[in-house]
């Protein structure tokens, strides 16, 4: 682990909301749990797409965008010695339009995916809560955050060696 306090503080922050049952909110609460995160990052992926698009659109006009090897744009035959032009190259030298309606229904399932994964968590934190009371176990939360926690710190060692081992190689 890079930062030993930054690992530890956010594994304890992790088991410390754990031990909070998402039963107990209200049905208020639940809805804005799910569907809060999932429409701030659909908004974020629009206006990222949107930025993306202008910029695209900025440095094409300016001619700056080199996606494949430049061919001479009159020579089709290659008669004048250069390379003719390949046929995934557009003729027209209009920019192509990305109509707003596909980056907005891409923003737009990027937010309900995010939705759908937490209102899913929300499902299997029950069902796992469920299981260990079944077991037997007295304090279901505390088992899990204590689960969470070391997850957290085991996840980070993990993602720590990964970044090391490609820098060493």
């Amino acid at each position: 682990m890079k930062n030993l306090p930054l690992s530890l503080t956010l594994a304890a922050l992790s088991g410390a909301l754990t031990l909070k049952s998402p039963a107990d909110f209200s049905p208020g609460m639940r809805r804005a749990y799910v569907l809060a995160p999932g429409a701030a990052l659909g908004i974020i992926a629009a206006a990222a797409l949107r930025s993306g698009v202008k910029k695209g659109r900025k440095l094409a006009a300016a001619g700056r965008v080199d996606l494949v090897t430049p061919a001479a744009a009159g020579s089709n035959d290659g008669a004048d010695g250069t390379a003719p032009v390949p046929s995934y190259v557009r003729a027209d030298a209009g920019p192509a339009r990305v109509p707003a309606l596909a980056l907005t229904s891409l923003a737009a399932t990027v937010g309900v995916a995010v939705s759908g994964f937490l209102a899913l968590s929300l499902v299997l934190d029950k069902r796992i809560e469920t299981w260990l009371v079944r077991r037997g176990v007295a304090r279901p939360r505390l088992v899990m955050a204590v689960v969470t926690a070391a997850s957290s710190l085991v996840l980070d060692q993990v993602a720590d060696s990964k970044d090391s081992g490609g820098a060493r190689q």
